[in-house]
C-alpha cells in the first residue's frame, strides 16, 4: 500500500513538472522574491493585519508532506505569487506538528496538508483551501479570499458623504486595492486639494495609490522618492514602482500596446538594479502573449545568453516558456533544448534531467531523451533518491524503465 501511495505521489509530481512555466524566475542579482513569510506569533500577525487592514494568509504544512514541500520550493518564491501575496496579506508558515501549530490545527479544523487559511484580523477565517496548485491557481485562490472581504463600499459611503481626511483616504484607497477596484480617481481628487504632497500622511497615500506606471500618482511617486525612502523605506518604494511597471506591463498585454511595454522598462530605471532583467523579462511576456514569435526568440536568446546563463532555474523556466508560447517555432524549440542543457549542466538533479529529457523529445530527439532519462535514473541511484518520476516517463513514452 505503502509504494502504491508513494508511486501515485510521484506521478503527480512528474505531470506537475511536465506543466509549462507561467513565468520566469529572476537571477538572484534582481533582488525579486516570492512570499515574505511573517516570523512572529500568530496573534502578533492578527495585531498586523488589523493595522495594515489586511487578512493573515496561513500555510498550514508539516515537514513530512510532499505537497507541503512542493509548494515551498516551486510556488512561494515565485515572483508573480510573491508580489500579489506580500500585497494582499501578513503571510505565515505554520508547522501543524510544532509550536502553537497543533492548536491553530485544532481551532480551524485542519485535516489535511497543506490547508491554506485566509483568517480576518478578528481571527475568523474567511476563505480556506486544501491541496497544492500551480502559481497562476494559487493567486487566483487568494483573489478569491480578497472578494469576500471586500470593505470598498463601506468606505466608498463615508467618502462620498465627505470625510476627505487622510486617515480615510487611505483607508479608502487600501480596500480598493486589495480586491483590484481603481482607486486612482479618489487619490487625485485628494492629492489635488493638498498643498504640502510631503506630509508623512500624504507620503503613505502616494505609496498606496501607486498601482500603474503610466499615470500621474506614479511620477508623484518618484518625484517624492528621497522623501518617501526617509520616511516609509526603500524596499516599500522600490516594490511598488516594481508592481507598478508589472501592472503596466500586463496593461500593454492585454491592449497589444507596445508603447505601454516600453513605458514600463523605461520607468524600472527607478530600481536600477532590477532594470536589466524586467527588459527582458517583460519584453517576452508581452511577444509571448502577442503572438509576436520572431521578436520573442531575439529577446529569449539575448535573454540566455546575457543575463542568466549561470543560472538553472530560469533557463529551465526560459526554455518551459518557449515552449508554451511558440512550441511550433523551430528557433524557439532550439534554444528551449539549448537552455535545457545548459540547465542540466548546472544541476543534475532529476527536474532539470526530466526538462532535458522531454525537450530532446520534444525536438524528435527519442534516443537521446531515453539516454538522458538512464543517466538520471543512474544518477539517482548512486544518491539514493527514488527514480519513480524519470520510470514514469520512459512509461510514457514507451519506454521500459
Amino acid at each position: 500500500m505503502h509504494s502504491r501511495i508513494l508511486r501515485r505521489s510521484w506521478v503527480k509530481f512528474a505531470a506537475i513538472l511536465a506543466l509549462p512555466a507561467l513565468t520566469i524566475a529572476q537571477p538572484a542579482a534582481t533582488g525579486l522574491k516570492g512570499i515574505d513569510f511573517y516570523h512572529g506569533s500568530f496573534r502578533e500577525a492578527l495585531e498586523l493585519a488589523a493595522k495594515e487592514q489586511k487578512l493573515v494568509f496561513v500555510d498550514a504544512y508539516t515537514t513530512w508532506c510532499g505537497p507541503c514541500r512542493r509548494m515551498s520550493a516551486n510556488v512561494f518564491p515565485d515572483e508573480a505569487v510573491g508580489e500579489f501575496y506580500n500585497a494582499s496579506f501578513v503571510n505565515m508558515k505554520i508547522d501543524m506538528e510544532k509550536g502553537e501549530g497543533p492548536d491553530i490545527g485544532r481551532q480551524y479544523g485542519v485535516r489535511s496538508y497543506p490547508t491554506f487559511l485566509f483568517i480576518g484580523s478578528d481571527g475568523k477565517v474567511v476563505h480556506s483551501a486544501g491541496g497544492a496548485r500551480p502559481a497562476e491557481a494559487f493567486i487566483e485562490l487568494g483573489r478569491e479570499a480578497l472578494k469576500k472581504q471586500d470593505r470598498s463600499a463601506d468606505w466608498a459611503k463615508r467618502y462620498e458623504a465627505g470625510e476627505r481626511d487622510a486617515a480615510t483616504v487611505l483607508a479608502y484607497i487600501k480596500a480598493l486595492n486589495l480586491v483590484g477596484k481603481p482607486s486612482l480617481r479618489v487619490a487625485n481628487e485628494y492629492l489635488s486639494s493638498q498643498s504640502d504632497l510631503t506630509t508623512p500622511e500624504n507620503l503613505e497615500i502616494i505609496l498606496e495609490a501607486t498601482t500603474e506606471a503610466d499615470s500621474r500618482i506614479f511620477d508623484l511617486l518618484v518625484r517624492n522618492e528621497k522623501a518617501i525612502v526617509g520616511s516609509i523605506g526603500r524596499e516599500r518604494y522600490e516594490f511598488k514602482v516594481t508592481q507598478a511597471c508589472r501592472k503596466t506591463l500586463r496593461k500593454a498585454c492585454e491592449y497589444r500596446n507596445e508603447s505601454l511595454l516600453l513605458e514600463a522598462q523605461t520607468k524600472m530605471k527607478y530600481v536600477p538594479k532590477q532594470q536589466k532583467a524586467f527588459e527582458y523579462t517583460s519584453s517576452l511576456e508581452f511577444y509571448g502573449e502577442t503572438n509576436q514569435p520572431q521578436p520573442f526568440y531575439k529577446s529569449a536568446k539575448a535573454y540566455a545568453d546575457k543575463v542568466i546563463r549561470k543560472d538553472a532555474g530560469a533557463l529551465k523556466d526560459l526554455g518551459q516558456l518557449c515552449i508554451k508560447y511558440f512550441r511550433d517555432d523551430k528557433g524557439c524549440r532550439e534554444l528551449a533544448e539549448k537552455t535545457a542543457r545548459q540547465a542540466y549542466a548546472l544541476s543534475q538533479s532529476q527536474p532539470y534531467c526530466i526538462h532535458y529529457a522531454r525537450m530532446l523529445h520534444h525536438n524528435g530527439k527519442k534516443d537521446e531523451a531515453v539516454e538522458c532519462v538512464r543517466k538520471g535514473i543512474a544518477h539517482a541511484r548512486t544518491q539514493g533518491e527514488p527514480t519513480e518520476m524519470l520510470d514514469y516517463l520512459l512509461r510514457d513514452w514507451g519506454v521500459s524503465p
